[in-house]
């Protein structure tokens, strides 16, 4: 499941400043559980809360959909009214009917003040209630389950609002196709809270079909509107191989105008990260991930030093060239001091090494050139109108 929000992680440049951690640092809206009558207990601000801002998380323990199915039953048999139950991916849900946080509390409005999106925090997808309107100190929070109901069996809504449906949710036998929404900037949740959960949505793309609908017969991305897709799909997959084959369609673009809008869109800082990353890889794929990310960046326009020495690629580059280097260096010397063995055991390690010690070289020969041209660009120099603010939302992907 992919979504279109992220969170910044532990690399953001604005370290501890950072204010796009809101999810990590627990930095939810003031609230607390009252009684409403009819509808049980619910949950209210306790300070006035502005349209999109972060309310707080949905906390719960994770399932799966086996552990689920089990549960639902479970509860069933203890005649349970409520169900804290919502989904966060095909087989992943959370439940909060015994681990939860006040979340937990928030009812059902069929004019509701907020809303449950998916973010992505390092990785992983979790999900959050944010405002939809202005919310005063003091007014109950509520979303709309948007229940779709199997059956003749009727909940009555008391959400009290003058859209008030009636009921919660309609017979799904009644409901007419729904066309998809088309909005880019986040995912809805479901929260069955009744006793028959709620069907599951089509399951997004995998990133293997989103490179395919961006890209041509040929791996290129077919167009420069494309360049935002290809800056998300890279924010999102922490996958080895799902990277490669990023990097593979960046070395198939050659149009420069489209190279141009990926770098517009932080490509340049992205590609920090994965080069960051590539020391937690295993020791056999580590050299051949190097070399990819250093054949991509050569394709890539970039006209003046300042673009990476800001994105701190020359910096990581510099690093493995000499430690390629250094160790290349090291590797010969023991060679030269060790006597050559018959065992053919020790044949197949030798060449083994061998590969590895080419694809070092091939790091240091291409990374070296690479930091040739770099180093050959000209910086640009601009005398600051104000003083350049902490924020990290200035570098971000606008994803939204």
């Amino acid at each position: 499941v992919f979504t279109n929000n992220y969170f910044s992680n532990s690399r953001c440049p604005c370290g501890d400043l950072c204010k796009n951690k809101k999810f990590q640092k627990a930095e939810y809206a003031k609230c607390e559980p009252f009684y409403t009558g009819a509808k049980g207990w619910g949950l209210k601000a306790s300070q006035d809360i502005i349209p999109g801002d972060f309310i707080m998380e949905y906390c719960g323990e994770v399932v799966n959909q086996a552990d689920f199915t089990k549960r639902m039953d479970a509860y069933g048999k203890k005649r349970n009214r409520h169900y804290y139950f919502m989904t966060i991916s095909k087989d992943e849900i959370i439940d909060a009917q015994i681990k939860g946080n006040l979340s937990r509390f928030i009812n059902h409005s069929c004019e509701p003040n907020s809303e449950t999106q998916k973010w992505r925090v390092n990785g992983v997808l979790r999900i959050g209630f944010f405002a939809l309107k202005s919310i005063k100190k003091g007014a109950e929070l509520s979303f709309d389950y948007q229940y779709q109901r199997y059956g003749d069996d009727v909940q009555k809504c008391y959400c009290g609002s003058d859209k008030c449906r009636g009921t919660l949710g309609e017979k799904l036998s009644e409901l007419a196709p729904k066309p998809e929404r088309e909005s880019p900037q986040r995912e809805d949740t479901s929260s069955p809270t009744t006793n028959s959960p709620r069907p599951k949505k089509k399951e997004s793309d995998t990133l293997e079909q989103s490179l395919n609908r961006i890209t041509r017969d040929d791996g290129s991305l077919s167009s420069p509107d494309n360049a935002l897709q290809l800056s998300r799909l890279m924010v999102q997959t922490d996958s080895v191989e799902h990277r490669q084959l990023i990097l593979k369609t960046i070395q198939s673009t050659s149009d420069a105008a489209t190279l141009k809008r990926f770098l517009n869109y932080q490509g340049l800082n992205i590609m920090w990260s994965w080069m960051v990353d590539v020391n937690e890889y295993p020791a056999l794929i580590r050299g051949e991930n190097k070399l990819t990310i250093i054949r991509a960046l050569q394709g890539l326009p970039i006209s003046t030093k300042n673009a990476v020495e800001d994105s701190k690629v020359i910096k990581v580059l510099k690093k493995w060239v000499d430690n390629e280097q250094s160790s290349n260096s090291s590797q010969a010397d023991s060679s030269e001091e060790s006597a050559p063995v018959a065992e053919e055991t020790e044949e197949t390690e030798t060449e083994k090494s061998a590969e590895e010690i080419e694809t070092e070289r091939q790091v240091v020969e291409t990374g070296q050139a690479l930091l040739d041209q770099w180093n050959s660009l000209k910086e640009v120099f601009k005398i600051p109108k104000k003083e350049k603010s902490t924020d990290c939302d200035s570098a971000l992907i606008p994803l939204l």
